[in-house]
């Protein structure tokens, strides 16, 4: 067991190695570049193994009444039109929950109970190894000096990665740019839904009975799109003739905050090296299509947190990866493949294949999903 540790990060990943440590008796600080103002208004979508975490960590009790639950998941056509329904209650998933809610919400649930040990405003200066330890600088001078463990929680443009991997590429760019944000829709009666066009999507998702959580995306080569520019207008270019409950969105969207971003995998799933230590986005930041962004950073801390409680910390980092590193492979492949078929939906041909998979296969996050709930490669 180590007794000096910096948690680098105070989203999801970062608060929650946190809040296993707190239940292990291991001590910690937590940095955060963020100010404690900050808040990132948009959605989260968590599938059964993100809830099954939350229950585990005893946090999903403190969002009751704060989440919408689903039931269905269906993909259509941009005019609207069905091509595959799926439900969320039939084996294996007669036991699960699929939710979905503020990002605000589930930042407070899992900051309850740390709101004292978060130093806000500060940026990591430098990183370098020593023996048996890792020295930092920082923008508070007074956190400066040498830890046993340095916990890397700082999303999937970890400063602290690039710090430790100079000059080294460690993020695919896959060439799309997406849109998030959360949109008013009084009443609106709705499940998810995902709405597949050529090489764009817009995704719904309700987070309560009036409000919807929306995502949407594009292959950015083949529009004239620049990331940062004018988000409010070229969402409206890119999905203004879809059908559904999109005009409806879009006419609700002009004093509506919206995220832009590109997406990003790591090159490869990163989890130490020597006493830096490597946890969700930072380790194995994918796309967000089949939705594990936050699952991964929940199994994450819990499994670093289990090693620590129980080894020293070389060895509880080597029991880490081991445990970790198959599952996360197979879960960025599972994320990530649709987006290398992209390009191939500019062709009808390409768009009748994908549409005729989905009526014969089910939706692909579903089948996804259902993977990662009966393979027994995430079962041990």
């Amino acid at each position: 067991m180590t007794s000096k540790i910096l948690i680098v990060g105070a989203g999801i990943a970062g608060l929650s190695v946190a809040q296993w440590l707190t239940r292990f008796g291991i001590d910690f600080e937590i940095v955060e570049k963020r100010s404690s103002e900050a808040i990132t208004h948009t959605g989260l979508v968590l599938p059964f193994n993100a809830v099954r975490e939350l229950k585990a960590l005893d946090v999903l009790e403190r969002l009751e009444g704060r989440y919408f639950e689903a039931s269905t998941i269906t993909y259509s056509k941009v005019t609207g039109k069905v091509i595959k329904t799926a439900s969320l209650t039939e084996p294996p998933f007669e036991n699960d929950q699929f939710i979905a809610l503020n990002r605000e919400d589930l930042d407070t649930a899992m900051l309850e109970g740390l709101e004292r040990k978060v130093r806000y405003n500060t940026e990591i200066l430098t990183v370098e190894h020593g023996d048996d330890a890792v020295n930092i600088t920082c923008t508070n001078e007074l956190l400066n000096g040498s830890y046993d463990l340095l916990i890397a929680a700082d999303g999937i443009s970890s400063l602290v990665r690039q710090k430790n991997f100079e000059g080294q590429e460690m993020l695919l760019d896959h060439n799309v740019i997406g849109w998030r944000f959360v949109s008013p829709f009084p009443e609106h009666s709705l499940q998810p839904l995902h709405m597949v066009g050529q090489t764009d999507l817009f995704t719904v998702y309700p987070i309560s009975d009036d409000m919807l959580y929306c995502y949407g995306h594009v292959y950015e080569d083949l529009n004239d799109i620049v990331l940062g520019e004018n988000a409010h207008e070229n969402i409206k270019k890119i999905f203004s003739g879809y059908g559904g409950p999109v005009p409806y969105i879009l006419s609700q969207i002009d004093d509506i905050e919206i995220l832009t971003n590109r997406l990003k995998s790591v090159v490869k799933p990163c989890f130490f090296d020597r006493r830096v230590v490597f946890v969700g986005d930072a380790a194995n930041g994918c796309s967000p299509l089949i939705q594990q962004g936050v699952a991964m950073a929940l199994a994450d801390s819990r499994c670093l947190a289990d090693a620590l409680a129980m080894q020293n910390v070389d060895q509880a980092l080597i029991t880490y990866q081991e445990k970790r590193e198959r599952k996360v492979e197979r879960t960025i492949h599972f994320a990530d493949a649709p987006l290398s078929h992209l390009q191939n939906m500019q062709s009808w041909l390409g768009r009748g294949l994908r549409d005729l998979k989905i009526r014969a296969a089910g939706p692909p996050d579903v089948n996804a999903w259902k993977k990662i709930a009966t393979d027994r490669l995430f079962l041990s």
